[in-house]
């Protein structure tokens, strides 16, 4: 445990509105430093960060790292007494809170407080007027005249032409003066509060659930925490409601064999509880005649797709949907299992080379095309559609013979398997959570590197900027290559337990 004296930061403070309990971890029991990795998410809300340095031309930066606070107060202090126009990074401290300000413009009437944010909008859900309103009491704590509080945020209509980004038009600033203002109360009133849980000698007790801990992002104590449940967790059921979640938990009922009678389920928990019970799988009725439309034979087919805040193409727009990668398994009238993958090439955009690809690869329009969850893939699709006029015909082909495996799954099988800490990462009927249930000699953690979608974005996307190259981006590749191969022949292998499962040769 920590001897210094506790401190605040604006993270700590945002971390403690949701959980308390994350705050006193992240003082006594901070997890270690790790680097983010190229273009995930806290990488990209930094390069955007300094993006916005081009907003206010011969602003200066403070370099001093976090751990060198008091210099860095010290340098702030000095350049605000001479004349430069902006502070990017502006060290302050007051009532034991410590921030750094993205950036501090000088205004004729005082000083204006601009926080740098890679959303899309000024958004409460994310934290955002909190995050200005800490800052602001920090700012007017010290005596620093703040006149105008922004949110500078990604102008998801701008257009990138090639070139340098032009950071000007790619951000936008949205005024939060008065919301941070009226935050103000609940500030001074939440610090000492959260002092005194600092001074604890043990963590505070909170209920840790899926939607606390991974909404809007996922804790950094996430794991160690879900690890004190039980394997058969009630909060593992399938779209359990807080409220249901924190009724049986005032029962202190926590495993789901436990779950008394009289609590009324939903039809699809009462199935994971009587699968539990049995140690058996429950199997609707229905199976069979749902497995029929997919055939085979039939294609299997699932899409990768990218989509950088900071567009990487000319012609596209912050956060814009491009698929870069398709994987298609086949099976003919013969049970014959053929597979083509296709990854595109990073120099260019890879919407048409992955239109043509897989049009050539699904070439029979009397077959179904399996997927998992159909939104995506036809979203995907579609916009391709509207990118290219002469191929749409051939697109919208493979969009009238899509069938989802995914609803075949949810609505007609619960296997025990289901029920699992593993659903946590994904969900109850996701493809990773159902595959090792119902086909136990495969799993996504056999995967070496890339082994979700999320991760496979990232992946590319930093290779499309130039982070990763020559062994590296060809072992990224193969990594890349070997995921999305996995997912189609996921559900090939998911399809044919589904067979088995209603007694089918």
């Amino acid at each position: 445990m920590k001897t210094s004296a506790p401190y605040l930061t604006k993270s700590r403070y945002i971390d403690a509105l949701r959980c308390e309990k994350k705050l006193w971890l992240g003082w006594h029991e901070r997890a270690p430093y790790e680097e983010a990795p190229p273009y995930s998410i806290l990488d990209t809300g930094n390069r955007i960060g300094e993006g916005a340095w081009a907003l206010f031309p011969d602003g200066v930066l403070i370099t001093e790292k976090p751990y060198e606070h008091e210099a860095a107060v010290a340098r702030t202090v000095s350049l605000m007494a001479g004349d430069v126009p902006a502070i990017f990074e502006a060290a302050f401290e007051y009532d034991k809170v410590r921030i750094r300000v993205d950036v501090l413009e000088r205004l004729d009437d005082g000083w204006g407080l601009r926080e740098v944010k890679s959303s899309t909008s000024a958004s409460e859900d994310k934290g955002h007027v909190d995050d200005v309103a800490v800052q602001l009491y920090v700012l007017q704590g010290t005596g620093v005249n703040i006149t105008s509080v922004e949110l500078i945020h990604v102008n998801n209509q701008y257009v990138f032409d090639g070139g340098d980004i032009a950071w000007p038009e790619m951000l936008l600033r949205a005024d939060l003066t008065l919301e941070a203002r009226d935050r103000l109360p609940q500030v001074a009133a939440k610090i000492p509060k959260l002092f005194r849980v600092l001074d604890q000698d043990s963590a505070p007790e909170v209920y840790a659930t899926k939607s606390l801990c991974s909404k809007p992002w996922r804790c950094d104590y996430f794991d160690s925490c879900m690890a004190a449940k039980p394997e058969d967790w009630v909060g593992l059921l399938y779209r359990i409601f807080p409220n249901r979640l924190a009724a049986l938990h005032a029962q202190g009922i926590e495993s789901i064999p436990d779950i008394p009678e009289d609590f009324k389920l939903p039809e699809k928990q009462a199935h994971a509880l009587d699968s539990l019970a049995s140690g058996h799988p429950w199997v609707s009725d229905d199976l069979n005649g749902a497995l029929i439309p997919l055939g085979p034979p039939a294609y299997y087919m699932d899409f990768e797709t990218m989509a950088p805040a900071i567009p990487a193409y000319p012609g596209t727009r912050p956060y814009e949907t491009t698929p870069f990668q398709f994987s298609v398994h086949f099976i003919d009238e013969d049970g014959v299992l053929t597979h083509t993958a296709y990854l595109a090439p990073e120099d260019t955009h890879p919407a048409r080379g992955f239109a043509e690809a897989l049009i050539a690869a699904i070439d029979r329009t009397d077959l179904p095309v399996v997927v998992y969850n159909q939104s995506f893939e036809l979203g995907v699709l579609g916009g391709l559609c509207e990118m290219f006029a002469d191929l749409a015909d051939d697109l919208g082909a493979i969009m009238k013979n899509v069938v989802d495996l995914l609803p075949v799954v949810r609505d007609h099988v619960c296997h025990p398997g289901f029920i699992s800490k593993r659903s946590l990462d994904a969900g109850t009927y996701s493809i990773k959570n159902v595959l090792p249930a119902l086909v136990p000699s495969m799993s996504y953690s056999n995967l070496d590197g890339v082994a979700e979608g999320g991760e496979a974005s990232r992946v590319y996307t930093a290779m499309v900027f130039g982070a990763y190259a020559g062994r590296k981006a060809n072992d990224y590749r193969q990594q890349l290559l070997d995921y999305c191969e996995q997912d189609t022949l996921a559900m090939v292998e998911v399809q044919r337990a589904l067979i088995a499962l209603c007694g089918q040769d």
